[in-house]
């Protein structure tokens, strides 16, 4: 019986040992459900802002279709009069897509200028928290023997140094000297950069003008010859009904019928090609101005057999020295160099050891400190040794980008200097093969107009006629297209220069139209050279010498105008130069006898060479009443 019971016994204590095991599992379960939850949810949102791609809808792009075509047409004022070729240079300068494009890119790398110089300033940061805990965090302190902590982990006394909820703010000064150094290397890149934006900027400007001139002219010929296309298909179909009508009923040779109808279609062929070269020429010039496609654009009805083709006066060595001084490929590689040896002193600041110098104020709600608010400096020394090993590397990799970047310049030199002599070629050219075409047109005016005579007293046939026609016809557009190649040989010899078409000042469509005339005028007569020194950054100031004369003399290359040069100096507006000031050309001296109760007045020095081209430079000359 005592048997019996103790195996009962064991297997009640069993059963209430596992029911505890498994109470004991369940509480785990229990207490791990929470951290499995705290896994899901991230999960669960991760894949919510897990991204996927999206296409454009049709109807997205509808709209901004329809919202584009709005601005498009609102950009810009309608062309309510004959458009000259100034207006539609203006026009195009100021609303062509591209070029605003260029524009803002310049504008982009100013911005980004204000950003390298905002990352020269030290770092001031201010910080603000909340932090609370579940618990406190209390600590128990035990000995440290042999190296070992002794006892610890069954104590009943702790010390807290930190309250569960706490507010902390402070601000923060930092500043590095060495990234300061580097900072400030970076921004006059920066400040480069943008000089090389402005420069594409300029190149953009030119050869939009030079396309403008170029589309203007054949837009011109286009307007004014298609209207002579059409009649002339007409006639070519209605002599080749004709033509056939005669074969139908026999009433001619079959080989002279077919031959003449050959002859006829031969000529509509070439119609056919005429007019497709002409069709689409005031559409490329809408496209150039920021125009719709669909604008229809009034244009002069010029008579060609009137317009002189453009000349100009030529001094080669001049033209030379300020296309090296103006073009914007050779400033822009000037600048690209300029940027390359930055590079250089930047690998040598890399090398320094950098001093770190900071300040700070701190405040904490912990109110088991002593002190809630306390400030705090320091400095740091902290130096880079692999830079040391890396410094040779670096100083060699930039030296050589500096070699790179001069190679570049002189390259861009041989091609500022063939381009611009390839320009004086193409215009000489342009001015023959206009000459030719003018001769040509008249030989081929004369032929139509003698053969129509011919017709009339039926000594000649229709097909001759109408051939002779065409021929005329397309003479008269050869002409129209040499002039155009003659108007684009004169552009390109002012690009060729790096000479813009309009004054910066200028900003208006009127005034902008107003300024490009005046620009072409002054290129035609001969105002091609350039300021290399303006007298302004001269100090020009008439000064006493031991004789009591007062006088000031300006630099030898103050100005581009190569070989032998004539100096002439009058006031800014065109008057001559008061009585008590002279002007020595030999040696671009000018004299006051006496001008101590003078003013300072306004001058314009003018520099011209033999050949016409001249340069010229205003200025304001101190006396000695503004001394």
């Amino acid at each position: 019986m005592l048997a019996i019971a103790a195996r009962q016994y064991q297997t009640v204590v069993i059963r209430i040992k596992g029911r505890k095991r498994l109470s004991d599992q369940m509480k785990t379960h229990v207490r791990k459900r929470p951290a499995r939850a705290g896994m899901i949810v991230p999960v669960i949102l991760l894949a919510g802002c897990a991204v996927t791609p999206s296409p454009v809808q049709r109807v997205e792009l509808d709209d901004q279709a329809r919202s584009d075509r709005i601005a498009l047409e609102k950009s810009q004022n309608r062309i309510e009069h004959d458009l000259r070729p100034s207006e539609a240079i203006a026009r195009a300068l100021l609303h062509n897509r591209d070029r605003r494009v260029s524009a803002m890119r310049a504008a982009l790398r100013y911005r980004q200028l204000d950003v390298a110089n905002f990352d020269m300033l030290p770092s001031l940061t201010a910080r603000a928290g909340y932090t609370e805990r579940t618990e406190y965090a209390a600590t128990e302190s035990v000995p440290f023997i042999n190296g070992e902590p002794q006892g610890g982990g069954g104590g009943q006394t702790f010390s807290v140094s930190q309250e569960k909820e706490r507010t902390t703010y402070g601000v923060d000064f930092t500043w590095s000297v060495l990234d300061f150094g580097l900072s400030y290397v970076r921004a006059q890149q920066k400040a480069d950069q943008y000089l090389i934006a402005q420069e594409q900027e300029r190149k953009a400007v030119q050869n939009l003008a030079q396309d403008v001139r170029t589309a203007y002219w054949k837009a011109v010929s286009a307007e004014r010859l298609l209207g002579k296309v059409g009649p002339l298909m007409d006639e070519v179909d209605a002599a080749l009904e004709r033509s056939r009508q005669i074969q139908r009923e026999r009433l001619a040779n079959p080989m002279d019928t077919l031959s003449y109808q050959r002859g006829l279609l031969d000529i509509k062929r070439s119609l056919a090609s005429l007019q497709e070269e002409l069709i689409g020429a005031e559409k490329r010039l809408a496209r150039l101005m920021g125009l719709p496609p669909s604008t229809e654009i009034p244009l002069p009805d010029y008579d060609t057999d009137d317009i002189a083709a453009p000349s100009l006066p030529m001094h080669l060595p001049t033209m030379e020295r300020t296309a090296f001084l103006l073009r914007p490929e050779i400033r822009t590689a000037e600048y690209e160099q300029r940027i390359s040896r930055k590079e250089v002193r930047a690998a040598f600041l890399k090398m320094f050891p950098n001093l770190s110098l900071s300040a700070g104020y701190e405040y904490d709600s912990n109110r088991f400190l002593r002190f809630n608010e306390w400030g705090s400096v320091g400095a740091a020394v902290s130096w880079d040794l692999l830079n040391i090993f890396k410094a040779n590397s670096e100083s060699k990799a930039a030296e050589m980008g500096v070699e790179v970047a001069r190679e570049k310049r002189l390259a861009a030199s041989i091609a500022v200097l063939t381009q611009l002599h390839l320009a004086l070629l193409e215009f000489e050219s342009s001015g023959r093969k206009l000459e030719t075409a003018e001769t040509y047109l008249d030989v081929s005016r004369g032929i139509s107009d003698l053969v129509q005579r011919e017709e009339q007293s039926n000594s000649s046939g229709q097909l001759q006629v109408i051939k002779e026609r065409l021929n005329a016809l397309v003479a008269e557009l050869r002409r129209d297209l040499a002039y155009a190649q003659i108007q684009n040989a004169f552009a390109r010899i002012f690009k060729s220069m790096g000479l813009d078409p309009y004054p910066a000042e200028a900003k208006t469509p009127a005034r902008l139209a107003e300024a490009i005339e005046e620009r072409q005028l002054q290129w035609q007569q001969g105002h091609i050279a350039a300021v290399v020194l303006p007298i302004d950054d001269q100090n020009p100031r008439l000064v006493a010498d031991d004789q009591g004369a007062a006088s000031f003399r300006f630099a030898e290359d103050t100005f581009s105008v190569e070989g032998t040069v004539q100096y002439t100096a009058q006031l800014a507006n065109g008057d001559a130069l008061p009585e008590w000031l002279s002007f020595d050309p030999d040696t671009r001296t000018f004299r006051a006898e006496d001008s101590s109760n003078a003013e300072p007045v306004s001058l314009m020095v003018r520099a011209q060479h033999d050949s016409g081209v001249f340069a010229r430079d205003f200025f304001t000359l101190q006396t000695g009443a503004s001394i």
